[in-house]
């Protein structure tokens, strides 16, 4: 009876869990004995029926769940279990994402060491939040590869740094377009980079600053029609949309001094339309 009695509260606990993390109470473990009362496997059923064609998304929550609710049972002494746990988001959506990364979080609390593998850059900048305070305790790696004689050569390396810093590429490209604005020398290779950058970081501040469905030229009339510099706009607009589109002709070495005003025009329009979006991003990138 005692065995009976845990392998229901077993069932309870993993139907609690991947409800949460499904967000639906549609599927559900169900204890089925086997081999004697002594021995518990668990079905998954959807409603009344044995689940069938389930999703490799549900496969993975599933699987998740078992292992974050078994990890959890008491049978890892504390501090000193070693758990190895390969993209544990894979076949997942959006919203999973995060429950994934909470069951996570909450499972290897006690455990010795962790090691989390995975090829989503989304869950990647979850866990790397998470352990911002605990450097000193935390490795971060990637694996490379290389062509050798023709063959792949695959190798753990330190993770590249642009990965660890910044919270999204805009944030990256904020900081290297600062860098470049302090750069600039009057000689092309310092302004060759410029445009392809300063495009990209240009049409992420629009998506912010005009969430419209509009075209990165209508979002700059937006702009211009809500009362900002028109002129400044105009020469950001022209400057990023004709030099980062191949012409044939290469970069115009007149340009080159324009570079810096536009730079400069296009982080004093940022700081203009939207202040406290500029200042919080200017000193994240400090």
């Amino acid at each position: 009876r005692s065995h009976v009695s845990s392998a229901h509260k077993a069932c309870d606990l993993l139907n609690k869990s991947l409800a949460a993390f499904l967000g639906r109470a549609e599927l559900s473990f169900r204890p089925e004995p086997i081999e004697g009362p002594e021995v518990t496997a668990f079905g998954i059923y959807r409603g009344d029926h044995q689940a069938t064609h389930l999703s490799e998304g549900e496969k993975t929550a599933i699987a998740f769940t078992y292992f974050v609710v078994h990890l959890a049972d008491g049978n890892l002494p504390p501090g000193r279990g070693i758990v190895v746990i390969d993209d544990p988001i894979s076949s997942l959506d959006t919203n999973s994402l995060y429950q994934a990364f909470a069951f996570l979080r909450g499972a290897v609390g006690s455990c010795r060491q962790v090691f989390v593998f995975t090829h989503s850059f989304d869950f990647l900048k979850l866990l790397l939040n998470w352990r911002s305070r605990e450097r000193k305790k935390t490795g971060y790696y990637m694996i490379t590869n290389k062509i050798i004689e023709g063959k792949r050569h695959a190798e753990l390396a330190p993770m590249d740094r642009v990965l660890q810093e910044h919270e999204t590429e805009y944030h990256y490209l904020f900081k290297r377009l600062k860098q470049l604005r302090a750069a600039q020398d009057g000689t092309i290779s310092a302004a060759y980079p410029v445009p392809n950058m300063a495009r990209k970081l240009w049409d992420s501040f629009l998506m912010f600053r005009v969430p419209s469905s509009g075209s990165p030229h209508a979002k700059t009339l937006a702009l211009k029609d809500a009362g900002y510099d028109a002129q400044k706009l105009d020469a950001i607009y022209k400057f990023i949309n004709d030099q980062s589109h191949i012409t044939g002709s290469g970069f115009d070495p007149s340009l080159v001094p324009e570079t810096i005003n536009v730079l400069n025009a296009m982080f004093e329009m940022m700081q203009v339309c939207a202040p406290e979006h500029y200042a919080i991003l200017d000193e994240s990138t400090a």
